[in-house]
């Protein structure tokens, strides 16, 4: 990590205690604008809404649990929560 990061992920600290939706809205803010996301698939963020496996269609989340099972992965609910709103492409991310 860089100096200063933060993000969706976190900051980096150690501390997972601070790296809740609520406390990374509190420090950088609902977003980013479209144009700075480094996600090819963009979902704006919307006050008071947060994203959840329920709200993703069931033909791509059935895409993304599989895609999350062939790489192997064991965090099956996360995995295919990003595999459903950012894209399969990322399965592999973070393993």
């Amino acid at each position: 990590p860089r100096p200063g990061q933060d993000g969706h992920c976190g900051n980096f600290n150690g501390n997972s205690g601070d790296d809740t939706t609520d406390a990374i809205r509190a420090r950088i803010g609902m977003g980013v604008p479209q144009g700075e996301s480094l996600f090819r698939t963009y979902t704006p963020a919307v006050p008071g809404k947060r994203e959840t496996l329920s709200d993703c269609p069931p033909a791509k989340k059935a895409q993304a649990e599989q895609a999350c099972r062939a790489a192997g992965r064991t965090d099956l609910e996360a995995c295919t929560f990003d595999a459903c709103f950012a894209g399969t492409q990322y399965v592999n991310e973070g393993m």
